[in-house]
C-alpha cells in the first residue's frame, strides 16, 4: 500500500460539520476539509483581502505542508462568464469568487443552490484539482497583524542565522491560535493559522534561529484559546536540534505547550488503525472515533442528496438542455456514485481501518 494517507489514496475529502462562520464577510478565512478514514482536517484555502474588491489566495492541496504561491481571486459579477455550464440556476443569495487558475469558491447561506449545488456548510468549491466538496470556514488570525507570514516582518536575520518554518499541532478539544517569538528579540517572530480542536497548521514561514547554536534561546508561545480567550505568554527554551528542521509547537490534551524539531520531509504512512505518523513517534492530531463515525455517517447523506439534486434537475429539463449538459453531468453522477459506494462500503467494514480503506477503494473499482 502507499505510504501517503488514504485519502489521496482514495481521493475523497470531505467537510467538517458547520461551525460559526467569521464576522469578516463571506470569503476572508481558512477553508478545510476532513477524511473520516483518517480522522484529519486538511487546510486547502487560505483567502485575504487584497485592494478593490479583490483578494489574495494560498492554496494547500495534496497533502502539502506549506501554503504555495498566491493567486488573485474577485468575486463573479452577473455579467462576468464561467468556464463551465452551470448544473443549476443559482440562487441569488449565493456569492461566487473566482480563483484564478484553480476554480470558484461559493458561498452558500441558507442551503441555497450554486450553479454547482448546496453546502449544508455555506460553502462549496469547485476547484479543479479536489472537485466539487462542501468546506468548512474558520477566521483568519485575529487580535494583531500576521506575523513572519511569507518572511514579511520587521525582523532582519543575521548572516548566521537560519530560516525556520513552524508549525502548530492541536490535541486538545478547544481551538486555539498561537504565535512563537523569541524572548530576546520579539521583532523575530512569526504566527501559524489559528486551528480548530484535532487538527494541525500550515507550515508557517519564517522564523530566525542561529545556523550553529551559541547560547541558549528562550522563545515566547504566544496563544488565545479561542474565541474568547485572552492572550497568554509562556517562556519555554529552545529544544535540542538544529536550524535546518522545522519547529513544532505541541499543544497537547490537557492544554499543556511544548515545543520539539521534526525533519522537514519526514513522510507521511497510515497506521493499521487510520492514524498518520507525523514524525518523532508522533500521530498526527485527528477527530476522536465517535465524531469521526459522525463525520462519516453526514458526508454519506451529503453526497446521496447531491445525487438526488442532480436527478430532479435532469427530470426537470428539457431534453436539448440536458443533452448540452451530457458530459458534465454524467462526470458528476459517476464522481457522487463512486463516493456514495466507497462511504457505504467502509461504514460496512468492521475491519481495522486501513483494511476498511482498502475493500472500500475495491468496491469502487468494481462497481
Amino acid at each position: 500500500m502507499s505510504n501517503k494517507p488514504a485519502v489521496m489514496a482514495a481521493c475523497l475529502i470531505f467537510a467538517m460539520p458547520a461551525l460559526a462562520h467569521a464576522a469578516d464577510g463571506p470569503f476572508p478565512g481558512i477553508y478545510s476539509v476532513i477524511d473520516p478514514v483518517t480522522g484529519m482536517t486538511q487546510d486547502v484555502l487560505k483567502i485575504k483581502p487584497f485592494i478593490d474588491g479583490e483578494f489574495n489566495v494560498f492554496p494547500r492541496f495534496a497533502g502539502e505542508r506549506a501554503w504555495a504561491g498566491v493567486l488573485s481571486a474577485k468575486v463573479m459579477g452577473a455579467k462576468d462568464r464561467y468556464l463551465a455550464e452551470a448544473l443549476f440556476p443559482q440562487d441569488g443569495k449565493v456569492r461566487a469568487l473566482a480563483i484564478e487558475d484553480i476554480g470558484y469558491l461559493y458561498y452558500t447561506p441558507g442551503g441555497s443552490y450554486s450553479r454547482d449545488g448546496r453546502s449544508d456548510t455555506g460553502y462549496l468549491s469547485h476547484i479543479f484539482a479536489i472537485g466539487i466538496k462542501s468546506m468548512q470556514r474558520r477566521p483568519l488570525l485575529a487580535g494583531h497583524a500576521e506575523r513572519g507570514e511569507r518572511g514579511q516582518h520587521d525582523y532582519r536575520p543575521g548572516a548566521d542565522e537560519a530560516k525556520i518554518a513552524v508549525s502548530t499541532l492541536n490535541y486538545s478539544a478547544r481551538s486555539i491560535q498561537v504565535g512563537v517569538s523569541d524572548a530576546g528579540n520579539p521583532a523575530n517572530a512569526v504566527d501559524t493559522d489559528p486551528l480548530n480542536p484535532y487538527m494541525s497548521s500550515a507550515a508557517n514561514c519564517c522564523f530566525y534561529l542561529p545556523a550553529a547554536p551559541r547560547k541558549p534561546v528562550q522563545l515566547n508561545i504566544e496563544y488565545r484559546w479561542l474565541p474568547d480567550g485572552k492572550p497568554e505568554t509562556r517562556t519555554l527554551p529552545l529544544p535540542a536540534g538544529t536550524a535546518t528542521e522545522e519547529l513544532l509547537v505541541i499543544v497537547q490534551a490537557d492544554g499543556k505547550l511544548a515545543l520539539e524539531f521534526r525533519a522537514p520531509h519526514a513522510s507521511l504512512s497510515m497506521t493499521a488503525d487510520g492514524s498518520v505518523e507525523a514524525g518523532n513517534g508522533r500521530l498526527y492530531p485527528a477527530l476522536p472515533a465517535a465524531e469521526r463515525k459522525a463525520v462519516l455517517a453526514a458526508e454519506l447523506v451529503r453526497q446521496k442528496n447531491s445525487l438526488q439534486d442532480i436527478t430532479r434537475k435532469l427530470e426537470k429539463m428539457p431534453a436539448t438542455t440536458a443533452m448540452q449538459l451530457t458530459q458534465q453531468v454524467a462526470e458528476q453522477v459517476a464522481e457522487r456514485q463512486s463516493a456514495v459506494t466507497y462511504l457505504e462500503a467502509f461504514s460496512a467494514c468492521k475491519a481495522a481501518v486501513r483494511e476498511c480503506d482498502k475493500q472500500a477503494r475495491a468496491a469502487v473499482r468494481a462497481r
